[in-house]
This record gives structure tokens, sequence and C-alpha cells, in this order.
């Protein structure tokens, strides 16, 4: 199916496709669809989600921002309220599509030149897209890759101050900045959503959870207090069906008098240290690379020596 359909994701906004996740309402899925196509998907079955995402998919801009177009992948799908919220993972090895070319293309992309270019959507077209940007000398094989998905990371953590929040905000945002895809509360809990079905679903979907372990967050998971000790509820049921789970990585940030706390179940387990501080930056870098799955490089194994 890959090679016949192909997904457009067309939006106003200049900064879309610059990082690794965006949304798009539910209104303006399907837009210039044509009904044939439509048929094939549906956004409220899991298997036809699964199907657009298996597609290679087109990254444009309206045409009035002048923005080169890029080609990759839709990474993961979340459905909301009132949209969907999308991971997805540009193809490094297909250069940017300059607006002229793209422009040059619209017609054997099956791309309107009038009122689609000018809108924000996601259509779904009946167009080899390979082929295309093949004839077109934007890539040497028709074939197009499918990208890996970035990892996703939830954070759990306790409301212990405005400042803690921001703090909490500051280093999800670094961390999306790094390729991490990170759910948080403070973006992606919407109002009248239910709380429990939020942290259940961001605890089970996540390939990690970054628990981020302060003195009142250790209290109240300790006595199973509000939404942290909910989501402690979760970590425990976790790691009694799973014991050498790697899932959970604390992440301390220590008190005034430079106590570190670690819930009970994850004590006894590597924690790493981001209080303020010289070693912060460094202890930063180790987290982006465990999180992508980086090993650290071990030193050559030199032979045995010939005397002592």
């Amino acid at each position: 199916m890959q090679n016949q359909y192909y997904n457009l994701l067309m939006s106003g906004n200049d900064e879309a496709w610059t990082g690794t996740s965006w949304t798009m309402g539910y209104d303006r899925v399907f837009e210039y669809t044509h009904d044939s196509v439509k048929q094939r998907f549906s956004i409220s079955d899991e298997s036809a989600l699964a199907a657009l995402m298996s597609l290679p998919t087109l990254f444009a801009y309206e045409k009035y921002l002048k923005a080169p177009a890029r080609v990759g992948r839709i990474t993961g799908l979340t459905s909301r309220q009132s949209e969907f919220g999308l991971t997805f993972a540009l193809d490094p090895t297909i250069p940017e599509i300059s607006p002229q070319v793209f422009s040059g293309l619209l017609d054997a992309l099956d791309i309107g030149s009038k009122g689609e270019v000018n809108r924000t959507h996601w259509a779904v077209k009946n167009v080899d897209l390979g082929q295309i940007l093949h004839a077109a000398r934007i890539t040497s094989n028709p074939i197009l890759a499918p990208q890996a998905r970035p990892p996703r990371v939830f954070i759990s953590y306790s409301w212990d101050s405005p400042e803690h929040r921001t703090w909490v905000a500051q280093l999800a945002t670094a961390l999306r900045r790094d390729g991490i895809d990170v759910v948080l509360d403070q973006w992606h809990l919407g109002l009248g959503e239910d709380l429990s079905t939020f942290m259940v679903r961001g605890v089970r979907e996540s390939d990690r959870v970054l628990v981020i372990s302060t003195e009142q967050y250790v209290r109240r998971g300790y006595e199973r207090q509000g939404g942290v000790g909910y989501e402690q509820m979760l970590v425990s049921s976790h790691i009694m069906h799973d014991v050498g789970t790697n899932k959970f990585i604390p992440v301390v940030r220590r008190s005034s008098v430079g106590e570190a706390f670690v819930p009970h179940d994850l004590q006894g387990r590597r924690y790493l240290d981001l209080t303020d501080g010289p070693d912060a930056e460094n202890a930063y870098k180790d987290l982006v690379r465990e999180l992508h799955n980086v090993p650290i490089p071990v030193p050559p194994l030199g032979p045995r020596p010939v005397s002592f």
C-alpha cells in the first residue's frame, strides 16, 4: 500500500516541521482527499491509523510561508478530544524541497495550486510519492525507507511550587529539542480530561518514565496522596510484574540542605542527579544519551601483560 498512497501534512505555522511532534484537528483530516481514498481509511479504526502511519509523508508549508517541504514518516498518533497528536521523523537522506521545485510538482502530487496550498490540513493522496521524487531527481531511490520513532518519555512529578513546575517544563522543552517525545501534563492534559486515564496511558505507552524525585514527591507517593500517589501505584504495579525493568528513571532534585530523596519502589536503582550546579549539564547529556539508547563507548580490551 505504501507505494500507492502518501500523507500530505500542510501547515501554516513556520515551526511545524522543525521538531518531532505536532497536532492536527479532526476537522482538517481528509480534506482535499478523494472519496475513494477516504473509504480505505477511518480515523476511528486502529488498523487504519496503523496503515496511515505506514505511508510516506510529505511535510509542507502553506504557500505564503515560502518554506521548503520535507519527507519522512508519521511515527506516532494519539487521539485527543478534538485533534490528533502526532510524532514524526524526517528522512535525513532526502534533501529539502524548495518552494520553487515543490510548486512545479503540484500536479504530479495531486495537490491543488489554489485553495489547498493555502490551508492547514491532512490529506491522503493516491500517488506514489517515491516515484515522483525519483523522477524529479530529488531522491536516488524510488523506494522511501521507514523512519525510526523518537523515544517517548512520560514525566511524573509533583507540583511542589510554581518554580518547580517551571523547572520541569524547561527540562521537558530541552528534551524535546533533543529529539525526545516528552508527554507532560502541562501540555497534553486538557481541561475536563480524565486525569487517571492520562496517567495510565502516559506510563503504559511511554518507553521510559522520568520520576522527578523531590522530598515532597516522595512523601506524597508514600502516603498515596493525589496524582503522585496514583502514579506511584502504577509504578509499583509495573515493577511487580517486571522486577528487572529499567523503564523508570529516578531524577533527583536535592533539598535545600543537599539531601537526595528517591521513592521507596525505586530505591537501590541508579538515579540521575539534575540538581542545579556544575554537574547538571553533564548529567543532562547522560540522560539524553540514555533515552536515545546510545551506549557509552567501552575502551578496547588489550592483551594480557607479559609480566607483572
